[in-house]
């Protein structure tokens, strides 16, 4: 990407871990540049307990070169952004430079305006960049290497950086569901952008000749692969608790939705047998049995008196209407005009006929 950079005169400087007691990386700077850096360690995070950042600063040309704490994440299991409590954040997987997008205003650091450029491509050569041996890639995980440039104006001076990242993800199946973890590590290089091009064989002559310490990396993967036993078992025990409750709340659950069925078949039952039950007979009402008054409410008819049979035989009339006129010839008027007589201007003579239990 670059030419070559004479660092014969350049200081030495490492990045050191109080915790460990090791050098986490080292590198060489020119003279008159300044190097800074810290590492953090948290117990409680026992995903990624460790995290560590760096920054070469050449004041007189606002060039710098930084090295970012990797950033972390996993989904699901609560809101975006969230901590989940073991060294990540909440995120959704996506694509590489969609994550480095989002990431984008953090890494551009405070006072920087809208990108007037965001250019993102592969970085087939990211396991050399970063020194990342065969050794340290892990099967199941997969990487991508990014790299960007981007045009921004901080504090109202145009600035160019240029970020090279590597991306990783990998997807297994957790206690209850299946969990992604995902993240970035990157490099950011900047500079004003007037003055670019002058600096920026230094600004990677920096970042290529920065070496991580294989030693702390060796302790790293230790606490790592602890940690990650130590979670393991930790989940054995939550999925064989959360089993016993399960299956416990599986037979309460059995117990009351068989419960619930019988009521529910009872009361079923219920209804249909008083749907189905006849009514009883209407007390001192002669010719019609109950059974047959029942059919007669399911037919929609009523039985009725023949006034025209000297036997009191019984016949049917809809059920519907107000009154029933009836004349000696048997003819029928049924309506639901109360106030009508048949009577009037007839010859022949129409009686109300009674209907049983009226």
């Amino acid at each position: 990407m670059t030419t070559p950079v004479d660092t014969s005169n350049w200081t030495s400087w490492a990045l050191q871990d109080r915790q460990l007691g090791l050098p986490v990386l080292g590198l060489r700077h020119p003279p008159g540049w300044t190097a800074q850096g810290d590492v953090s360690w948290n117990a409680l995070n026992n995903e990624s307990p460790e995290h560590h950042w760096y920054q070469l600063v050449d004041g007189e040309r606002n060039a710098m070169v930084q090295g970012w704490p990797r950033f972390d994440f996993t989904w699901p299991g609560g809101a975006p952004g969230q901590p989940n409590g073991h060294g990540r954040a909440y995120l959704p997987p996506e694509s590489p430079d969609r994550l480095l997008g989002t990431l984008l205003p953090q890494l551009l650091g405070q006072g920087a305006g809208q990108p007037t450029r965001f250019e993102v491509q592969p970085l087939p050569d990211w396991a050399q960049r970063f020194h990342v041996g065969p050794e340290s890639i892990t099967p199941g995980v997969d990487y991508t290497g990014l790299y960007a440039v981007v045009d921004a104006p901080v504090q109202g001076l145009p600035r160019r950086y240029e970020i090279v990242g590597f991306h990783y993800s990998v997807t297994n199946q957790a206690a209850f569901s299946t969990i992604t973890n995902h993240g970035l590590l990157v490099m950011v290089l900047s500079a004003n952008a007037n003055g670019y091009d002058d600096v920026r064989a230094t600004l990677w002559a920096i970042n290529d000749g920065t070496l991580p310490n294989p030693a702390w990396n060796a302790a790293v993967n230790r606490i790592g692969q602890n940690n990650a036993a130590a979670f393991d078992q930790q989940f054995a025990q939550a999925r064989w608790a959360s089993f016993q409750a399960e299956q416990a709340g599986i037979a309460r659950v059995g117990q009351a939705a068989a419960d619930l069925r019988n009521t529910q078949a009872g009361n079923a039952q219920a209804a249909f047998n008083a749907m189905m039950a006849p009514p009883p007979a209407p007390a001192g009402g002669p010719g019609v049995s109950a059974q047959e008054a029942w059919r007669n409410e399911l037919g929609g008819v009523t039985a009725v008196e023949d006034p025209t049979s000297s036997q009191g035989n019984t016949k049917y009339v809809s059920s519907s209407t107000a009154v029933t006129w009836q004349n000696e010839k048997g003819e029928v008027i049924e309506t639901d005009d109360v106030n009508l007589d048949p009577n009037v201007n007839s010859s022949t003579t129409w009686k109300v006929v009674s209907r049983y239990g009226e």
